[in-house]
């Protein structure tokens, strides 16, 4: 797994190294063209680690996943706040605020070198060198990120069952991936389960 995230995901602090060695930008040049790109929806970012604070009238709970996938639009355009590698993310829902703290910030490592490639690629006119294919069977699925996926999209848009399933099998889609329908409904009846458990413990 290690092995599998370090080609394809890259720290904040690596990604901003990278457009400084590319570019002629300053580090902070860098931060702000990583933050422009990400916004604009051109570079995939995920957390590695979010805490969801739910607060309205009657109760407040909190709880924490694992790989938040931070470039649905609805998380992208509630960002209140970026800075020294944590997000705040607000929002304000019929009679409930939703506050998410999101931080170990990794941005997708295809994306950020596609945006802002080596000198070296761009002379030769072809896209950075793809790991090789070792064989065997494909990688599985990546369900702490599924469940980091639903977890934003159950408190966001508080969906019904059947529009979750959807939701997550489009998300499989744009992957080129698609498991089994019973594994899809699985993993949405364990997000809405642990979403009602969480709701229901008051603090």
């Amino acid at each position: 797994m290690s092995g599998e995230k370090a080609l394809h995901w890259m720290s904040e602090a690596d990604a901003v190294k990278h457009i400084c060695e590319v570019t002629e930008f300053g580090e902070a040049e860098a931060e702000r063209a990583l933050y422009d790109e990400f916004m604009d929806g051109k570079v995939e970012a995920h957390a590695l680690v979010a805490e969801f604070t739910n607060t309205n009238t009657f109760w407040k709970s909190h709880r924490e996943w694992q790989q938040l996938d931070l470039s649905l639009t609805g998380w992208r355009h509630s960002i209140v706040e970026w800075d020294d590698g944590c997000i705040l993310i607000s929002v304000n829902k019929p009679h409930e605020l939703l506050s998410i703290v999101a931080t170990g910030i990794e941005f997708k490592r295809a994306d950020v070198l596609r945006v802002w490639p080596t000198q070296e690629s761009e002379v030769a006119g072809s896209k950075p060198e793809a790991a090789p294919d070792k064989g065997g069977r494909p990688a599985k699925y990546d369900w702490i990120r599924v469940a980091g996926f639903l977890a934003g999209y159950i408190a966001y848009n508080d969906p019904s069952r059947p529009q979750a399933v959807k939701a997550l099998a489009d998300w499989f889609g744009e992957q080129g991936k698609i498991p089994d329908e019973r594994d899809v409904e699985r993993a949405v009846s364990e997000a809405f389960a642990t979403y009602e458990k969480s709701k229901g413990g008051k603090t």
